[in-house]
């Protein structure tokens, strides 16, 4: 843990220095936190505390640490309820800063398990405040944080319900719903208070009841990768027979359907799966094929210009839309769709067909990958900077 103690010397007593029962020791350099334009001789009692305060919170890898936790204690015997009444404050006025200091004095003063806590709290409401003023590396940065504290605190105070509780949260956050299952389990078998204990339950069953449902459309995914999709749609039968439909489970059973080459049942089941997620690519794509093999080519088309509007980096969708223009002879919008596949995967086989099939009916040779340049309104902006500094002007044509 690193910080700058610009503000901090490290001075030798001439001797040992007593403060009422305190003993300084001349031969361990002593922190003192001076202000700007102090006197470097004008040293006093609030100085040298201050200093052991960012010491303790900020170098626990000081060689004289434990010397300078215990000389902050004997001076301040209250100094662990004080910061922590003092870091809550400031917390609650975001000066983050400086509460996240004190919280770490607190912390490495005392190492109780609602140090741990406090200061996973307050990384928290830092992760969000930085993510609303729009800098993600320090949210990121304080994320990161929040789970470091817990674990330790869990590796220290293993009985400690609040911060498996805490950790339940933090996953549940970032989407690892088996993680936080695990950890939310753990609380309940330790929380003795028995309103805790009965909602943190009723959170469990849910949090169970989903990863179920999720296993079984897994299951189901995984038999369609297994070509096995008869099996899937039995799979997604039940379980939307005891659950209520997500997009995922419609998507599935409609794909099912279209392997099974039941184009309307499967569009029903796709155009459901749009009512629930109506910006899903990978619908439209599967959409296009039923209205294809239906006979409306039209149609498909719609559903994959749809498919490539929500996801133009999507190379599939790309050459799926070139191949029904240039089975319809719609040479040019079959050109650029192609061009666009090829700055993104070039040796994509069905691109590469595409262009044999496209040489052969056209009679064009397509040559070295046309490649475009985007500007973002920041580097229009630096050109006409650079232009204007440059005494460039542009005629009118």
């Amino acid at each position: 843990m690193k910080k700058d103690l610009k503000d901090i010397k490290f001075i030798t007593l001439p001797g040992d220095r007593k403060i009422g029962t305190t003993v300084l020791s001349a031969k361990i350099p002593l922190p003192v936190e001076f202000s700007e334009g102090q006197d470097p001789n004008d040293i006093d009692f609030n100085s040298i505390v201050a200093g052991l305060i960012k010491v303790v919170a900020w170098t626990p890898e000081n060689n004289n640490y434990k010397y300078y936790k215990d000389v902050l204690l004997e001076l301040q015997p209250e100094v662990v309820k004080e910061l922590n009444i003092a870091a809550i404050s400031k917390s609650g006025k975001k000066e983050y800063e400086f509460a996240e200091e004190l919280m770490l004095a607190v912390n490495h003063l005392s190492e109780a398990p609602e140090s741990y806590v406090n200061l996973a709290v307050l990384y928290a409401q830092m992760t969000v405040d930085m993510h609303k003023s729009k800098d993600d590396i320090k949210a990121d940065m304080y994320d990161d944080k929040i789970l470091e504290i817990l674990t330790q605190c869990i590796n220290r105070h293993p009985k400690y319900a609040a911060a498996y509780s805490e950790i339940s949260a933090f996953h549940m956050r970032h989407g690892n719903v088996e993680d936080a299952r695990d950890a939310l389990a753990k609380y309940v078998s330790l929380e003795t208070d028995l309103k805790k204990k009965a909602t943190a339950q009723g959170t469990l069953d849910s949090i169970n009841k989903m990863l179920s449902s999720k296993d079984q459309i897994m299951y189901a995914y995984d038999k369609m990768m297994m070509g096995c999709a008869d099996e899937a749609v039995d799979v997604i039968n039940k379980y939307l027979a005891a659950n209520e439909g997500c997009w995922e489970a419609f998507f599935i059973r409609g794909w099912a359907k279209r392997t099974l080459e039941d184009f309307k049942g499967a569009q029903i089941d796709l155009l459901e799966s749009l009512r629930i997620d109506g910006k899903n690519a990978e619908v439209y794509n599967e959409l296009s094929i039923c209205a294809r093999e239906s006979g409306d080519v039209e149609l498909a088309k719609s559903y994959l210009q749809i498919a490539v509007d929500l996801d133009p980096t999507d190379v599939i969708y790309l050459t799926n839309l070139a191949f029904l223009h240039l089975a319809d002879e719609e040479f040019e919008e079959a050109r650029e769709l192609m061009e666009k596949s090829r700055t993104i995967d070039p040796e994509d086989p069905q691109l590469k067909y595409l262009m044999e099939e496209y040489e052969k009916h056209t009679g064009d040779k397509i040559g070295e990958v046309i490649s475009e340049e985007v500007y973002t309104d920041e580097d229009f902006d630096e050109l006409h900077r650079q232009e204007k500094e440059q005494n460039i002007t542009h005629k009118e044509i």
